[in-house]
């Protein structure tokens, strides 16, 4: 039998931060990308938008450009699929969901990004990137977000020219994003009230 863990399979974005996430798309967005889907959680939340979403985000046309980008990238090269990756860049530590990050801010103004709190506080040269940027908000999510995992994490939030005041939340005091099937649930509860 073998034991060999499949990390493209773990740290998968839990449904209800995916409709925090989604809930974070501008309004006038038409189309998105979700350069690594993984299983397909975030996808399953954008309905109503053209959704592009590659098997592999390497063969993805470079020069194609997105109304905004929604991911959680894998932040190392163990859980990526790196089949068709550029043999030149550095894969090593968090390095790779840093470089998707930097990738589609060139693809985009609107990036919605789940990304370890250290994309943050463990550079002043990225942050200050991010923020000329326009680093629009951050929301802290709990540490229990990914089971087993030991990395803090945060959904940014980057709008290309964004200058206000940088919105800090944390995930666990907003209220909650009910999914479709509870909307679903709630409006068939009502009706037999009627």
């Amino acid at each position: 039998m073998d034991n060999k863990r499949d990390y493209r399979l773990e740290f998968q974005t839990p449904p209800d931060v995916c409709r925090y996430m989604v809930s974070l798309i501008p309004e006038e967005a038409k189309t998105i990308l979700e350069p690594t889907k993984g299983i397909g959680n975030i996808v399953k939340e954008l309905k109503g938008y053209e959704v592009t979403a590659p098997d592999d985000y390497f063969l993805l046309d470079k020069k194609e450009r997105f109304d905004c980008v929604i991911m959680n990238p894998p932040f190392s090269s163990k859980s990526a699929f790196l089949e068709n990756a550029p043999k030149t860049i550095d894969m090593k530590g968090m390095k790779f969901g840093y470089y998707v990050l930097l990738e589609c801010m060139q693809k985009s103004n609107d990036i919605i990004a789940l990304m370890p709190w250290f994309t943050l506080s463990d550079s002043d040269i990225r942050l200050r990137y991010l923020n000329s940027f326009g680093l629009k908000s951050v929301t802290a999510l709990p540490r229990k977000t990914f089971e087993y995992a030991r990395v803090q994490t945060c959904v940014i939030h980057l709008q290309k020219g964004f200058k206000g005041d940088t919105s800090f939340r944390v995930y666990d005091h907003l209220p909650k994003i009910p999914s479709t099937l509870q909307l679903t649930q709630s409006f068939i509860s009502f009706n037999q009230l009627q």
